[in-house]
């Protein structure tokens, strides 16, 4: 398994189902990772070659990385947000 792979099932999701609340626990969850410093955090942030970037930042690019392995898209839209998209739903992220 690869880093991102590791990661995410670090993260252990409970949720399986496409849904506003599934992208809302993924978001918790990679800041929890961040704040405890996990390893399988520090790995993919080390592989994504992003570990001098602000937390806020790292928050972000691992919700970049994780959501797409779940079957969402994420879109850049400004300065500190995501647009996440799935078939069914349409989410705008405000990472600040």
């Amino acid at each position: 398994m690869n880093s991102l792979e590791n990661y995410l099932l670090s993260l252990q999701l409970n949720n399986y189902n496409t849904s506003i609340s599934q992208i809302v626990e993924i978001q918790i969850r990679t800041w929890q990772s961040l704040q405890s410093r996990s390893l399988y955090a520090r790995e993919l942030l080390e592989t994504l070659k992003v570990t001098h970037y602000s937390l806020q930042q790292q928050h972000h690019e691992l919700l970049k990385h994780v959501l797409p392995l779940l079957g969402y898209q994420t879109k850049q839209q400004h300065d500190n947000t995501l647009l996440i998209e799935h078939k069914r739903l349409t989410h705008w992220l405000n990472l600040s």
